[in-house]
């Protein structure tokens, strides 16, 4: 059985992807994997705790060209060579940037052992991309995280698609979110996780509590967390200003303990236009908070309304009225049946473990021909 992976990415920044790479990466060591990590364009890793585990680090720290082209043409010629020296059972990738290099230049030797995890939606991004993951599909074994993707690039997949295309959710260590700090009831305290651009679309939720603020039963103090150096920072802190809610708003960068912020949130909010399997979904279920979110960030119907959370249709009327359904639920003491079945949704299927075992029955079927082992869920 292949043991020998090799994970590939351009750089290692904080993000949602790289998170569930490095679980991914920390539970195959556990299990007797040898792995390895290739930075073909970068020495800079986010998550430290990667260079403190058994993990061979393959990183490019040479100067980086000021020409767009001649930089990426060596970082191409640095990722071969490391590729043509090496014998990797698996190379493993994410994002499409890395599959788009990996198919088109690794070595022959490398054929139909490439993994490629879609971790974004068509939706938002040029035609070209999804143009692009088409043509190179059989190059790869395509997996998605949420059944949106899938959809987006095959609409009606024939069963010969099915053979090297399926859908892994992402996975989650429930020992790590779940740990309650929930003290103060003389405030509500709400949050939201994501970077700050207009796709996370945190301005609506401001808008909104503003509006409805004195009718919310008591004060509420709204985390905002997440990368602050994007297109929709300034705006936000326009509208902190200019609203008299610097008292109400809490603003942080990304946060490498954000389970301890999940902990004392009492509702966690997901106003984003869309989404595919977003993390912060789940981290929030698992930390036992009631969950509102939008349509758009709901793509595979996580969340169903008034069963495991509270659903609305990306407008700000509908956001009112979920907000103040919030507020009945505590009121009426009916909150614990939607945060226990969000709960016990996230463990039944969204945890680490099961994600690791989907990856790993790929890894054990990789150099068969017809991959109809795989699970598609």
């Amino acid at each position: 059985m292949p043991k020998n992976i090799c994970f590939i990415s351009s750089h290692f920044p904080q993000g949602g992807a790289e998170r569930q790479i490095s679980e991914l990466i920390k539970g195959l060591i556990k299990r007797g994997y040898k792995i390895s990590l290739i930075c073909y364009q970068s020495d800079i890793i986010f998550f430290e705790e990667l260079k403190k585990l058994n993990l061979t680090l393959i990183l490019n720290s040479k100067k980086r060209n000021k020409f767009t082209i001649l930089r990426w043409i060596n970082n191409i010629k640095f990722l071969r060579k490391i590729l043509k020296e090496n014998n990797f059972d698996v190379l493993h990738t994410y994002l499409f940037y890395n599959g788009l290099i990996l198919r088109l230049f690794s070595p022959w030797k490398y054929n139909n052992r490439i993994i490629y995890s879609i971790r974004n939606s068509y939706t938002s991004t040029l035609k070209i991309f999804l143009f692009f993951d088409k043509f190179l599909n059989k190059k790869s074994i395509n997996v998605y995280n949420s059944k949106k993707s899938f959809k987006e690039i095959f609409p009606m997949p024939t069963s010969n698609v099915l053979t090297n295309n399926l859908i892994i959710y992402n996975g989650f260590d429930e020992d790590r979110f779940y740990k309650s700090n929930k003290k103060n009831n003389e405030i509500w305290t709400i949050g939201m996780v994501g970077r700050m651009t207009k796709q996370k679309n945190q301005i609506q939720v401001l808008r909104v509590l503003k509006k409805i603020k004195d009718t919310l039963g008591k004060p509420f103090i709204l985390y905002i967390i997440g990368d602050s150096s994007l297109d929709e920072q300034e705006n936000i802190e326009l509208f902190i200003n200019n609203n008299n809610l610097e008292k109400n708003i809490i603003l942080l960068d990304a946060q490498k303990n954000i389970e301890d912020f999940y902990s004392i949130f009492d509702v966690f909010i997901l106003p984003s236009l869309y989404e595919g399997c977003p993390n912060v979904l789940f981290e929030a279920l698992l930390s036992k908070c009631l969950c509102i979110v939008s349509k758009g960030s709901n793509s595979d119907c996580f969340i169903k309304d008034y069963v495991n959370g509270l659903v609305y249709d990306g407008s700000d009327d509908m956001l009112e009225i979920k907000l103040q359904e919030m507020v009945d639920l505590y009121k009426n003491n009916e909150v614990d049946k939607l945060i226990f079945n969000g709960y016990f949704y996230a463990k039944e299927n969204f945890i680490l473990s099961k994600m690791i075992d989907s990856y790993e029955n790929i890894y054990k079927n990789i150099n068969k021909i017809n991959y109809e082992n795989f699970t598609n869920k």
